[in-house]
């Protein structure tokens, strides 16, 4: 999908449309604070059906390898992306009941005769991506190099620094 794609939902899901695409992760806005780095693509796809009840959903299937920064060492961590959701078609206002009371029953979006697929396919990434994404503590890249040049003497380290400037402030009083 080189273009951006539109869609009338409800339609999309009563004919049992499908529509398949890649999106450039770097195309996707709301993504960058989290990322690494914006290389590669983000496959999908969405299938129109209906559910056991006959109501209309969308079926999304979306997968790619995402470079987030690891939060403890703030290196790149290469997240892989396999998503696939349901969500159900409600119409505009309608809070469906069962979704406040059932934390089993289906995510749900209001039907839309323009939905963005693109802005769809990145809410839910977004949705997805895990809150504080971290290496395994032995995995981290650094995070050994840095903690080893934190030792006395050696003022790699921000806190032997401080150490020093208070050593030096201590002694002019």
């Amino acid at each position: 999908m080189s273009a951006q794609a539109v869609i009338d939902s409800l339609e999309f899901a009563r004919a049992e449309l499908e529509l398949q695409g890649s999106l450039p992760v770097s195309g996707l806005a709301r993504l960058q604070d989290c990322l690494y780095g914006s290389a590669g693509n983000v496959e999908f796809a969405v299938k129109g059906a209906r559910n056991g009840e006959g109501r209309p959903i969308l079926r999304l299937n979306i997968n790619g390898l995402l470079h987030l920064r690891c939060q403890r060492c703030l290196g790149q961590l290469d997240y892989p992306l396999q998503l696939s959701n349901t969500l159900l078609l409600v119409r505009h206002g309608e809070n469906p009941a069962d979704a406040v009371a059932d934390p089993d029953a289906l995510d749900y979006v209001e039907e839309s005769t323009e939905l963005d697929v693109a802005g769809l396919i990145e809410d839910e990434i977004v949705l997805c991506l895990p809150l504080a994404p971290r290496h395994a503590e032995d995995e981290c890249r650094g995070l050994g190099e840095a903690m080893q040049n934190t030792g006395p003497g050696n003022d790699v380290s921000a806190f032997s620094r401080l150490k020093e400037l208070k050593k030096i402030l201590e002694s002019k009083r």
